[in-house]
């Protein structure tokens, strides 16, 4: 009991994001969010609404499919806009990247890259999952 009790008065530290060297072009470092209770609610809501939407169309005719196909970019987008908080290492037309740059004239490598580790750092651990 008492050794718990030291690491309180000692305090704690909390970054509010994490680095991330990018395993798929060299130099490149990203900056991503790390999700409160809160933002979790406010993304899984947001990308709720688009999953659900990509669920029904992909059952359907060609058209319904491009839709889809539109509704899972548009869920890696909304990843990128609300976990990508820095790159850095990475210039795009002779400029320095940034959110808006990547996602319009980036490598699409990256945003993957990018995309999956945030949605990494979304899923609970099996420990999170039964504490909570």
């Amino acid at each position: 009991m008492m050794k718990s009790m030291l690491h309180l008065l000692k305090g704690e530290s909390y970054s509010s994001l994490t680095w991330h060297e990018s395993q798929v072009i060299a130099g490149v470092r990203f900056a991503i969010r790390r999700v409160s209770l809160s933002q979790r609610i406010d993304l899984t809501r947001r990308v709720q609404e688009l999953a659900n939407r990509y669920e029904f169309l992909t059952s359907g005719d060609i058209k319904d499919q491009l839709e889809a196909t539109l509704a899972d970019l548009l869920v890696r987008k909304l990843y990128l806009e609300w976990g990508l908080l820095d790159v850095t290492g990475l210039k795009i037309d002779g400029k320095q990247a940034s959110l808006e740059t990547l996602v319009e004239k980036g490598p699409e490598i990256l945003s993957n890259e990018i995309v999956s580790t945030i949605r990494n750092e979304l899923e609970l651990s099996a420990d999170e999952r039964k504490n909570s």
